[in-house]
């Protein structure tokens, strides 16, 4: 009987921590990829290679820049909003919510710790000029998702005075840089560090 006990104690122990571990992984099939990219750029083309070998077909949706008026309003409202204005601009979406923002090329492999540190600091991260920002305003991540998720405009359907200020410190040109063939930097290395810098944060 005590067997019995100490046999029963051991399942609910292992079944906690096995539901623990299931709650901290990232399903790579719920990653979905949104980037704005123009037919002229090399880092581009790379990361429309790389993305599907990673996450599989119909892991990204892709929308071209150059010659294509809407996709490039909409790369101008996100250079408003962020200060983003090279490509690929690319957004990590979860489970259907935007996780991250990166400007330009970046390791595909840190995905799921970019996704993690996202959600264990409760807000989008965006990459820009170099640097990491955590966005927690909930009306900036929305109108985020509307352009990358929804690929409409969120300018004109929100009236927050706010919603046209860019939220890094960018000091790029006004106008699109990407419908000029212009691609955004390579952010290959810094990318691996964020989780860390996040994590240090705290």
């Amino acid at each position: 009987m005590k067997k019995m006990g100490i046999i029963m104690i051991l399942l609910i122990s292992l079944s906690l921590v096995s539901y623990v571990l299931a709650e901290t992984q990232i399903d790579p099939k719920k990653v979905h990829f949104y980037m704005y990219g123009a037919k002229t750029c090399p880092h581009c083309k790379k990361m429309k290679d790389e993305i599907p070998k990673q996450f599989g077909d119909g892991s990204l949706t892709y929308y071209e820049v150059v010659g294509n008026d809407e996709n490039g309003a909409l790369f101008s409202e996100l250079y408003r909003l962020t200060g983003i204005s090279g490509v690929p601009a690319i957004g990590i979406a979860y489970e259907g919510h935007l996780k991250a923002v990166i400007e330009g090329e970046f390791n595909i492999s840190a995905t799921t710790d970019i996704i993690k540190t996202s959600e264990e600091n409760g807000g989008l991260i965006l990459f820009t000029g170099g640097k990491a920002y955590l966005i927690k305003n909930q009306t900036h991540i929305r109108m985020l998702e509307m352009i990358f998720i929804e690929h409409k405009s969120a300018i004109s359907t929100t009236s927050s005075p706010e919603s046209t200020t860019p939220t890094s410190t960018s000091s790029a040109s006004t106008g699109s840089a990407a419908s000029n063939g212009v691609c955004g930097p390579g952010l290959i290395v810094g990318i691996a560090l964020v989780p860390l810098f996040f994590r240090r944060e705290r």
